[in-house]
């Protein structure tokens, strides 16, 4: 198992689980499998509370193609300080002690990406 800081800015997640989570997970886990420990916390609390999208990982995530949405803004770093761009590969197993920061709607993103449509959504990520 590793700890995986996770430093969410997106107010009406952080309203239900607050901003700042650490995550316990496999020691193969990546950032799509920490999303996903976010989403089951959220179901427990009520679910997601944006009406446009099902889960944090919808938001965010395309599995059909392997990537996150252009708006979404992503930072990684060990705990060095060293930066790690998880943008290349969403699926690479994340390092012990890593902090991640996820803004779901970045402000200065002038191209803008509609989330696929959710049934395509689970289908890909059952398949992948």
């Amino acid at each position: 198992m590793k700890t995986v800081r996770l430093v969410i800015h997106e107010p009406s997640t952080n309203k239900i689980i607050g901003s700042e989570l650490h995550l316990q997970l496999d020691d193969k886990a990546n950032l799509v499998d920490a999303i996903k420990q976010v989403d089951e916390r959220l179901n427990e609390k009520g679910g997601f509370p944006l009406a446009e999208y099902r889960s944090l990982l919808h938001m965010i995530y395309n599995p059909v193609e392997n990537r996150f949405y252009n708006q979404v803004a992503l930072a990684a770093y060990k705990e060095g300080g060293d930066m790690i761009n998880l943008r290349v590969d969403p699926k690479q197993t994340l390092p012990v002690n890593v902090t991640v920061v996820l803004i779901p709607s970045g402000g200065c993103i002038s191209e803008w990406e509609e989330a696929i449509d959710f049934e395509e959504f689970s289908r890909a990520l059952q398949d992948g």
